[in-house]
């Protein structure tokens, strides 16, 4: 599986970035993804409440990308914090 660092984001209004392999063209591929709270007065600040998970969880359902598996983690609370490494299956590619 492919590994993936999660940093801070250095896009305008994005709270995070992911840099990794792409392992179907093997070239270097970030992921930016998130709303600021630190910049921008919307999102959620603090920890989420087991409503909130929910709530998210029926809004968006299974993954279909990259992008949306490193955010389900963070919901989840799987570990997608930044500084981490995240291990993402190659069918979200």
């Amino acid at each position: 599986m492919p590994q993936f660092k999660i940093s801070r984001g250095t896009a305008k209004g994005k709270a995070w970035k992911a840099e990794g392999i792409n392992p179907k063209t093997g070239r270097k591929m970030t992921i930016q993804g998130g709303q600021d709270t630190h910049r921008g007065k919307w999102g959620t600040k603090g920890g989420k409440t087991p409503g909130q998970v929910k709530s998210f969880n029926a809004r968006h359902g299974e993954p279909k990308t990259a992008k949306q598996y490193i955010n389900k983690l963070n919901w989840d609370s799987k570990g997608s914090r930044i500084g981490k490494t995240v291990n993402i299956p190659k069918k979200y590619f």
